[in-house]
């Protein structure tokens, strides 16, 4: 039995339109820039992934509840595995997070945490209708289209599969908040990070290169005070946006880990913020850079790529086995 998901709802269809104006705008600037093509090779293969792993549709085959996606590896639950179900109207109204997956982009799936329920693998088109199902491995979400339908099948297949399937209930007991003492971390950062460009700024001349191409070679120039804007706004900003994301993703989070992984993620964004600085003032000091422009990138991007595949083996990929 076959059944079609939802049609996206308003939210998706705003974000996936939005986005993709958005891309193709950003594509028209960067093709004529230096390596531009790697930023739009970038900004085509989002949209491409993000439509392709979207739910195409649900059914019942052979003892099995089967999603699948539009391409990709389907998700493929045996009948005897699933436990309990319970109908949403309405899943944006759960203290929900996203924790690794994609939040409306041609639909939503992948990870989310709620309160109410625990970890998620969401695989819908839309927020509304939506079925979480339990089963030996985790909690999965749906939106078919024929909802009635939907569980009225699901009832009879796992009922004649198993002998009975009960309605889940939502979560009791006391939340394990993340503590506020990670946040000495940015905060640390961010003062060793003023207070070493303000001593810099001593000792640089009245004017500067304040900008340079992937060569490293300086393509602006300016006053050094904009030494002082150009560093200290971007390092404030970042602190700023990870004691606000850390606050609240610590209110709707079950588990203090992922608040305390936003605070190292950001930290590392926060000291990278400070390596530019110092290169900057090594770069007119010295006329050469510490390590050249284009490699420093790369580790920075290596670095961040490997905290986000830690985070989904070691946190993520963990709560769904």
């Amino acid at each position: 039995m076959k059944f079609r998901p939802a049609p996206l709802d308003t939210l998706s269809t705003i974000i996936s339109i939005a986005s993709t104006v958005f891309f193709i705008g950003l594509s028209y600037i960067f093709i004529t820039k230096p390596f531009g093509w790697i930023f739009v090779l970038l900004f085509f293969s989002i949209l491409i992934i993000c439509y392709l792993l979207s739910p195409k549709e649900y059914y019942f085959r052979e003892g099995k509840f089967i999603i699948e996606k539009i391409y990709g590896k389907k998700i493929i639950i045996p009948l005897d595995m699933i436990e309990e179900y319970v109908f949403i109207p309405n899943i944006m109204k759960l203290k929900m997070l996203r924790t690794f997956g994609n939040g409306g982009l041609f639909g939503y799936y992948g990870m989310f945490s709620t309160v109410e329920y625990g970890q998620i693998n969401l695989q819908l088109t839309s927020m509304k209708n939506v079925f979480i199902i339990k089963t030996k491995k985790g909690l999965y979400a749906v939106s078919p289209e024929a909802t009635k339908d939907f569980e009225t099948y699901l009832k009879n297949a796992v009922t004649a599969t198993t002998g009975e399937i009960s309605e889940l209930k939502r979560r009791e007991g006391k939340i394990e908040y993340a503590r506020l003492t990670i946040l000495l971390i940015p905060l640390i950062i961010f003062l060793l990070t003023i207070g070493m460009i303000l001593i810099l700024y001593q000792n640089l001349p009245l004017k500067i290169a304040v900008h340079f191409d992937i060569y490293g070679n300086p393509d602006r120039w300016g006053p050094r005070t904009v030494f002082l804007s150009s560093n200290l706004i971007p390092s404030a900003m970042v602190f700023v946006l990870n004691i606000f994301l850390f606050l609240v993703v610590r209110r709707v989070s079950t588990k203090p880990y992922i608040p305390n992984f936003l605070v190292v993620f950001f930290s590392i964004i926060q000291l990278f913020i400070t390596y530019v600085s110092i290169d900057t003032y090594w770069r007119n000091i010295h006329q050469t850079h510490i390590i050249s422009i284009f490699w420093a990138i790369i580790v920075f991007i290596v670095i961040m790529g490997i905290l986000l595949l830690y985070y989904y083996k070691k946190i993520i990929k963990s709560s769904t086995t």
